[in-house]
């Protein structure tokens, strides 16, 4: 848990790789590495997305933290960790979810929105909390007032994250944000344009950097 948490910390920046299929993923995964980003969220609603996460693992630097999104039930978890995911990501608090995660020794970005919500995650175990869907609640002030009455919670603001929303969420005290169309683009997509993600998550890279730990 320990380790996911630095890694927020210091990387600051969650990529969520989600498509109609897998078979781009360990492309732009690469060209997302070669641009800094070194934690990777590969969704399990994407057909081939087990498959891809053992790819990246194996395709990208030691540095690189692989993780499985859309994680809803204990099978889920189960499927994540045989691929090797480091970590995991869910889009709600499921305590059965929670439970095999800690059983499994796996890691949990807990997915909440509420305040009551984001409490239960994080005394459940979860390693932080991803705000999700952050943007269409307030989100850089929702964060803030989140933030308030429970500041030793790790806080991921996800879901409608663009670039010039960076530096206010982390301003506001998440410890990382967690980007995927505004990042990814159409890089995914057969033909999507692959130097454009690179400009793309150079720039989202960029946005990080005043906030980044170097430890």
């Amino acid at each position: 848990m320990k380790e996911i948490q630095r890694a927020l910390a210091r990387h600051r920046l969650v990529a969520i790789l989600r498509a109609a299929d897998a078979s781009r993923f360990a492309e732009a995964s690469t060209v997302l590495y070669a641009a800094g980003i070194r934690l990777l969220e590969a969704t399990l609603t994407t057909p081939g997305a087990p498959e891809a996460i053992a790819k990246m693992r194996a395709d990208l630097g030691e540095d690189a933290l692989i993780g499985a999104g859309s994680v809803r039930e204990p099978s889920d978890v189960d499927t994540a960790a045989d691929a090797g995911a480091e970590y995991l990501i869910t889009p709600t608090v499921n305590p059965a979810v929670l439970e095999r995660a800690a059983a499994r020794g796996v890691p949990v970005v807990c997915g909440a929105l509420t305040p009551t919500e984001i409490d239960q995650a994080w005394r459940l175990g979860a390693a932080a909390v991803k705000v999700f869907p952050a943007a269409a609640v307030g989100g850089i002030a929702y964060l803030r007032a989140i933030r308030a009455p429970m500041p030793d919670v790790p806080l991921v603001p996800t879901g409608g994250v663009h670039l010039a929303d960076v530096e206010g969420y982390l301003g506001a005290g998440a410890i990382a944000v967690a980007a995927a169309t505004p990042l990814l683009g159409d890089a995914l997509k057969p033909g999507g344009s692959l130097p454009d993600l690179a400009a793309r998550a150079s720039e989202f890279v960029a946005a990080t950097a005043r906030y980044a730990h170097p430890g």
